[in-house]
């Protein structure tokens, strides 16, 4: 097999692991570093992504529920004035 393809390999196998057992693929990575094989290399390489990938969804969200709270906020500050600012 190629080298692409091992790395290739090796990160898809990261990547899942990490979506469906992080625990696992943080006991797995930490087990295998300094080894200097391609598959491994892009084993480590699709955990940090999913990581990466599960960390950018959270403050996404977070930032969604406030970017609400702050607006439900204003409409209801506003409504006792008389305004609606949602036009």
């Amino acid at each position: 097999m190629d080298e692409g393809k091992e790395v290739l390999e090796g990160f898809n196998a990261g990547y899942l692991i990490e979506k469906h057992r992080p625990e696992l693929a943080k006991q797995l990575v930490s087990a295998v570093d300094g080894v200097d094989m391609p598959f491994i290399q892009g084993f480590v390489e699709g955990s940090k992504e999913y990581s990466k990938e599960r960390n950018r969804s959270k403050i996404i969200n977070k930032l969604k529920e406030t970017s609400k709270e702050i607006s439900s906020s204003k409409t209801l500050k506003n409504k006792d004035k008389g305004l609606d600012i949602d036009r």
